[in-house]
């Protein structure tokens, strides 16, 4: 998976520029680093049977939508990442037409997951947050 982007990826002295100002506007502190970001999105990645679904804030105030596509959707360079979300409930189709459709809750796996990375993070209902940046925003964060 070498060709695929990564943290790093369209970092560019116009995009460091525009971080700077925003995080430096804004009084913010680095909580991670492109090292912390790459195993994170490598180990989403190289899941077969299922990858979760995250959004993000960027240090610009802009929202994204819900997505699960971990290879190219990604909100290229991180180092622009306020925080990042990741959906923790896995929805199951049922085996038959008559069977509710179930879930799985993989709370347990990410959290250990992102703990041995090394994130700041915070677990409240079906979301998992991460923070790029200090102070934590909780912003749009399920109620505790």
């Amino acid at each position: 998976m070498d060709e695929l982007p990564s943290a790093g990826a369209g970092h560019n002295d116009v995009i460091r520029k525009k971080i700077d100002l925003a995080v430096s506007a804004r009084n913010l502190a680095r909580a991670s680093n492109n090292t912390r970001w790459d195993a994170l999105i490598n180990y989403f990645r190289n899941q077969k049977e299922w990858r979760p679904s995250y959004r993000t804030k960027l240090v610009t105030g802009d929202i994204s939508g819900w997505d699960v596509e971990w290879f190219y959707h990604l909100p290229f360079p991180f180092a622009i990442v306020e925080w990042f979300d990741i959906g923790l409930q896995q929805n199951v189709r049922p085996k038959g037409r008559l069977l509710p459709p179930t879930s799985i809750n993989h709370t347990d796996e990410i959290s250990r997951v992102i703990k041995e990375i090394g994130f700041e993070f915070e677990v409240r209902g079906d979301v998992l947050r991460i923070w790029g940046y200090l102070p934590k925003s909780y912003e749009d964060f399920p109620p505790a």
